[in-house]
């Protein structure tokens, strides 16, 4: 089998190989995450307000392309600092898939929309997108 995860740039950024790798990791380790992974074709931009760095992740049915910074095109533009970023993987999935946001670190996350501290362009016409592309993200 191929791998999941591969990388646009020759040199992936620290950050684009830490996000592929959680990413190989949670497909490789949960059939749930695996089928929403084969069923996920969108690019999805996270760009990490706090270091300046991003990463596109073009996902493509069963497949991941990560690319060091935005490209365009984008469905979806996560924003928001590194911990927040980071917090998203760890979101437990609650009842039909769906993120939960009332425990701490659910609220925590909620929180940082709230204020704006994470933004997610295209969020709207996109939600299941986000729901997919958060339950890939999360370790739980």
């Amino acid at each position: 089998m191929s791998r999941a995860v591969d990388y646009a740039d020759p040199e992936p950024s620290a950050f684009a190989s830490m996000l592929g790798g959680l990413i190989d990791a949670n497909v490789e380790n949960s059939p749930a995450k695996r089928k929403d992974f084969d069923d996920l074709a969108a690019r999805v931009g996270i760009w990490v307000t706090d270091i300046d760095e991003g990463v596109t992740l073009e996902f493509q049915r069963g497949s991941l392309l990560v690319h060091n910074g935005l490209k365009p095109k984008r469905d979806i533009t996560i924003r928001a600092e590194a911990e927040t970023v980071m917090n998203l993987s760890n979101l437990r999935i609650g009842l039909f898939g769906m993120p939960v946001y009332y425990d701490e670190v659910g609220r925590g996350v909620a929180a940082k929309l709230v204020q704006g501290k994470l933004r997610i362009d295209g969020m709207l016409g996109n939600i299941a997108t986000v729901n997919t592309v958060t339950r890939i993200f999360s370790v739980r």
